[in-house]
């Protein structure tokens, strides 16, 4: 007997809580009852296409609706999504499709017209989401059909393709299967911090991201309510709480940053648990905002193939702020040398772990995959970071931004650490930039919260000079007015180094 799958999960609330709020995206709700039908007849609109459990569909989809119906209807055929943004054009997009092996394409018009124009993709296998069909199918075509009967997917079938990139820029699909979706949902999430079906989860984060998506998905299979965000606003985040009751949700760092100073006098009661993730925050925001949360306030550490590695409670009496938490009950971690020798507490190594939530592969591409774990079945994640005596985990940074210069290891965290003590500094990102005599030199990007500031450049050399030692000073300062990001709010320091290496 099979488990049930991610699609028996959720209509198995259609018919438990029919008329229960199961979506609710600006001013459209969704029960229950209304969703399932939905994505009935949008599954059987992609069987009649042609969809079957060996395809894979490219999604370029805002936040709303039709991606809870996109995912569910993918769940329920046993086929494979792959979920990217809707600013991937030319090269990269014809490179995503390619190295994903991609079928089908459900995207929204100006993506959907790319494709057609790239030719990479049969036209009668592309479906506009959306308003205006650029092709001759759309969604909301697939939607009309009648429903027919066809085997239900299998949960151990390959689901979600989410794209990464390795260290030579080349697309590196890692494939989930919906029982690992699942196991990351009741795990990782419910069981860890205790949620119900009475929850009202806010989806914040961008879908196409597996953040985003495990947003959405747990409260749906919990049979609970989720709030989906178009993007994310300041107002708009504050208003979906009031306005639903939200209860838990997730959160990355740069949304949290934003929300310090108006969160204040806001009514936000319903919460009761906030999630950091994907980046971590400093040691300074977190004690900002334990000052104007009044709920549980957490921070996890994870990487994309394993799911979430640490957490801890930031509101705890005596935890180290500094810290990214422990490891996750299912999890165990590893710090090693670069021959992959385990490391005594407090030195500093790459992290790896071993986790029952870790991904089935890199797509077609068996020698990274195998590469990637030990003979142990610890998984390296690429991450630099230390264990202390009580087992609490800190985050350096990444194996490849660790900078060379002289032939002695500088962590750009160290220096970002130095400069962020600075109260008229922004941000900040330390990155190594090529260098003949040193292979490697350290650039420091930053932004200002007050451009009228004078001798900036002069104040910053003489902090450095005073706080750190001499292989860690910054030979180039980069004044920007705003430091580039992922979607995620992560600083992006390759587009730094472009900017450096090439500026207008």
């Amino acid at each position: 007997m099979n488990n049930p799958n991610i699609y028996q999960l959720v209509a198995e609330h259609s018919v438990a809580t029919p008329n229960k709020k199961a979506c609710v995206y600006q001013k459209d709700v969704v029960t229950y009852v209304d969703l399932i039908n939905k994505v009935d007849s949008l599954a059987s609109g992609m069987w009649q296409l042609g969809v079957r459990d060996t395809s894979k569909i490219a999604l370029f989809c805002p936040n709303n609706i039709e991606f809870a119906l996109c995912l569910l209807a993918t769940a329920k055929l046993g086929a494979a999504l792959v979920p990217l943004p809707l600013t991937m054009k030319g090269h990269a997009l014809e490179t995503a499709l390619h190295s994903a092996q991609c079928d089908f394409v459900f995207a929204w018009p100006t993506v959907a017209k790319a494709v057609a124009d790239l030719a990479c993709i049969p036209v009668e296998h592309i479906v506009t989401v959306g308003s205006s069909g650029l092709t001759e199918l759309t969604l909301e075509h697939l939607c009309a059909q009648s429903v027919v009967d066809f085997p239900i997917g299998l949960g151990s079938n390959p689901y979600i393709l989410t794209m990464t990139s390795g260290s030579t820029g080349q697309p590196k699909p890692i494939v989930f299967t919906q029982d690992t979706k699942i196991n990351r949902a009741f795990t990782a999430t419910v069981d860890y911090y205790n949620l119900s079906s009475e929850e009202v989860v806010l989806v914040s984060t961008p879908l196409y991201h597996s953040l985003g998506q495990r947003s959405l998905l747990m409260p749906l299979m919990l049979g609970a309510t989720a709030v989906i965000l178009p993007k994310f606003t300041v107002q708009a985040w504050l208003m979906a709480i009031e306005t639903h009751q939200v209860s838990f949700l997730f959160a990355v760092s740069n949304q949290l940053k934003a929300l310090i100073e108006p969160i204040q006098g806001r009514n936000l009661t319903s919460v009761r648990c906030i999630v950091s993730s994907s980046a971590t925050l400093d040691e300074a925001d977190k004690s900002k905002l334990l000052e104007v949360l009044e709920c549980r306030f957490h921070e996890c550490y994870g990487a994309s193939e394993m799911g979430v590695i640490s957490d801890f409670d930031i509101t705890e009496a005596g935890v180290p702020l500094k810290s990214v938490g422990r490891p996750l009950p299912h999890v165990t971690v590893k710090i090693c040398s670069v021959g992959r020798d385990s490391l005594a507490h407090g030195e500093i190594g790459e992290i790896a772990c071993r986790s029952n939530t870790q991904f089935v592969e890199y797509f077609n591409l068996e020698q990274q995959t195998s590469d990637s774990y030990d003979d142990d079945g610890f998984f390296y994640t690429g991450d630099l970071g230390f264990l202390d005596e009580r087992g609490y985990l800190y985050y350096v940074g990444r194996t490849k931004e660790v900078i060379k210069s002289g032939g002695i290891n500088v962590f750009p965290s160290d220096i970002e650490l130095v400069a962020n003590q600075l109260p008229w500094l922004d941000e900040c990102a330390a990155l190594g930039v090529e260098d003949p005599q040193f292979g490697e030199v350290i650039l420091v990007a930053y932004t200002l919260k007050n451009k009228a500031l004078e001798d900036v450049k002069t104040q910053l050399k003489l902090h450095f000079l005073t706080q750190l030692t001499d292989y860690q000073q910054p030979r180039v300062l980069l004044e920007l007015d705003k430091l580039p990001k992922t979607e995620m709010g992560k600083i992006h320091k390759p587009s730094i180094k472009r900017m450096y290496e090439s500026p207008s």
